[in-house]
């Protein structure tokens, strides 16, 4: 059968994200920033991760985003679609969104009221629907987030330089990165865009399988074919596949 695929984008706002993830087969976007209406040429079905407000009589609803979302993941496990690619665009709101279905659900103003247990309980919920989510039996699965370069790292020499990341907390962006086979980021430079398989200290990267070092063409059928070389390296024999070194590339500072 199909080997399913499941892969977590990162990149700069605009940079070709979405669009990279529309390219696969029969998609669904659950999109929570509306933002696909903007990106033209997609045109795989939305259902939109948002607050829904219905008013009946005097009586006004509030469903939550994040009950739209595990909704969405309740509706996907019964298989009763032609969808082969699921894709979530972007996680970081999910995650956001998970954060106030958990204060609601405790009548906490933030979770400050509450912290330790809080940071904890929402984690945790939003880790099981993630699990839910990537274990659906489709052919692809997805996951895009925005990049942050805010942080900066001191290097040992003592120069500063900042780190680029998917948009999500440390502690759960690790938890992800070793829940999806490729951990890939999106780079725009001028016209050109490339799907970047580098990291190092100061570039998140990760996964099940292992791509050294590579940047490719952003463009699905070149992304297949990474996917399967790594895929055939990761299903031979360990005394077949020697361990090598990763590269670790410091950016010239």
């Amino acid at each position: 059968g199909q080997e399913k695929k499941v892969i977590w984008i990162y990149g700069a706002p605009f940079s070709g994200k979405t669009t990279f993830a529309n390219a696969f087969p029969d998609p669904l976007m659950l999109n929570t920033d509306g933002n696909v209406k903007v990106v033209s040429g997609i045109d795989a079905p939305v259902i939109p991760i948002k607050d829904e407000v219905t008013v009946e009589g005097r009586l006004t609803k509030r469903k939550l985003a994040y009950e739209v979302f595990t909704e969405a993941v309740d509706e996907l496990e019964k298989k009763q679609n032609t969808f082969k690619t699921i894709v979530v665009d972007l996680l970081e709101d999910v995650y956001e969104g998970c954060r106030v279905f958990i204060c609601d659900r405790q009548g906490w103003k933030h979770e400050s009221d509450d912290s330790f247990r809080a940071w904890d309980m929402v984690r945790s919920e939003f880790l099981n629907t993630l699990k839910r989510l990537l274990n659906l039996d489709y052919e692809n699965i997805v996951l895009i987030s925005h990049e942050d370069r805010t942080r900066d790292l001191t290097r040992k020499g003592g120069d500063k330089i900042s780190s680029i990341k998917p948009n999500l907390q440390d502690k759960v962006a690790n938890k992800v990165a070793g829940m999806v086979d490729l951990v890939a980021r999106i780079v725009a430079d001028d016209n050109e865009r490339v799907l970047s398989f580098k990291a190092s200290e100061v570039i998140f990267g990760g996964g099940r399988l292992t791509v050294h070092n590579k940047e490719i063409p952003l463009d699905y059928a070149a992304f297949c074919e990474v996917y399967e070389e790594a895929n055939q390296k990761a299903t031979k024999k360990p005394a077949e596949a020697p361990g090598a070194e990763p590269q670790v590339n410091t950016p010239p500072t």
